[in-house]
């Protein structure tokens, strides 16, 4: 386990926002079975016992919450948060994190597995129901620290770690205590394809 802090976890389902995946992404190494490499994007190493394999185990995290098809993990240490993703579909999976209680300003993640590589982008949302691109798009940076996936046709695995403060525009840096986070997942790799389920949730830190 590679935290020194554990969470209380709450999760709070409401119906109120829309997610719609859309952009370009950057590549990290995997499997469709559950075996992976971990990429680093941004030249900085996680920590040694967590390995973004798209394998999601016992105790790998500290805190998660489901809701229905989608499941979300979590765990921090000092200054870096690791996430892991898991959905009842073939196609993408994504986290975001906003200010308010739409997507405007959302700070999200999304990832798919396409070939044996899982596709994960650090993503920014500029309307209440998206659009969302790439955040070097917008003239920011991947802020993605490592991330990899898995896929075996009925569950898509994704996941990534980053780091909790960022010096980054278009990224939500996260608080101890409670964090709003929202979630959905799509049918198919197409991320500009919309949702076929979405939620609200929280996360402790």
């Amino acid at each position: 386990m590679k935290t020194s802090k554990s969470g209380i976890f709450i999760l709070t389902v409401l119906f109120a926002a829309l997610m719609a995946g859309c952009g370009s992404s950057s590549p990290a190494t995997t499997t469709d079975t559950a075996v992976s490499a971990t990429t680093t994007t941004s030249g900085t190493t996680a920590d040694a016992a967590w390995t973004p394999d798209g394998v999601i185990t016992d105790g790998e995290y500290d805190g998660s919450f489901k809701n229905g098809d989608y499941e979300l993990y979590w765990s921090s240490d000092a200054d870096t948060v690791y996430f892991g993703m898991r959905a009842r579909t073939g196609g993408w999976v994504a986290v975001g994190f906003p200010p308010g209680r739409t997507m405007q300003d959302a700070d999200i993640v999304i990832g798919y597995v396409d070939g044996g590589n899982a596709i994960v982008s650090d993503e920014f949302s500029t309307g209440i129901f998206g659009p969302h691109a790439p955040d070097t798009e917008l003239g920011g940076t991947d802020d993605i620290i490592a991330s990899g996936g898995s896929t075996d046709g009925d569950y898509t695995i994704i996941e990534f770690s980053r780091k909790i403060t960022s010096n980054d525009e278009f990224d939500l840096s996260l608080v101890p205590g409670s964090n709003q986070a929202i979630w959905s997942f799509g049918s198919s790799d197409d991320t500009g394809k919309q949702h076929v389920n979405r939620g609200y949730g929280e996360i402790t830190l």
